[in-house]
């Protein structure tokens, strides 16, 4: 019993800078070159929703139209952010990613990634990030070279 509340009482300690601060939700528009094409730059657009918990931490959904599968995905991501040196406007972040995919065509399939990027606030309401993502479906992760499961994207967020 002793332990259990002790490693209670450190996960509360923990937890506190996250919720020390009040989250901000963000809503925005993005496109990407389009998962897993090869030389064929057609852009999918996405919308996104989520909050800024922190400084350091964000969580968003977002739902994105694949052109070339004729797909709809939607997927959940979480970013922990690292600010560049003592200015805060510009920020790193690393994240991960999970969602569904549902295809027209074919059975739905579990999707699975990760991203990083650069953040940069361009004033109190809206940021604009650049970022890499490295995800796609579970099927077709074990049959693809990593070369074509990457993506960059651009999106543009409003602070609500």
């Amino acid at each position: 019993m002793k332990k259990i509340i002790t490693v209670l009482l450190m996960g509360q300690c923990i937890a506190l800078p996250i919720h020390a601060t009040e989250a901000r939700s963000f809503m925005g528009l993005g496109i990407n070159d389009g998962i897993g094409t090869e030389n064929d730059w057609k852009l999918n657009p996405s919308l996104r929703i989520g909050a800024q918990i922190n400084d350091y931490h964000r969580a968003y959904g977002y739902l994105e139209y694949d052109n070339k599968t004729y797909s709809t995905n939607l997927v959940v991501s979480y970013d922990y952010f690292i600010p560049v040196l003592s200015n805060t406007d510009w920020k790193l972040f690393l994240g991960a990613s999970a969602g569904l995919k549902a295809a027209h065509k074919e059975k739905d399939d579990a999707i699975l990634g990760l991203q990083t990027g650069v953040n940069y606030r361009i004033n109190h309401n809206f940021n604009t990030e650049f970022g890499y993502r490295i995800h796609d479906t579970r099927k077709n992760w074990k049959t693809r070279n990593m070369s074509q499961l990457d993506t960059f994207y651009l999106a543009i967020d409003f602070s609500v």
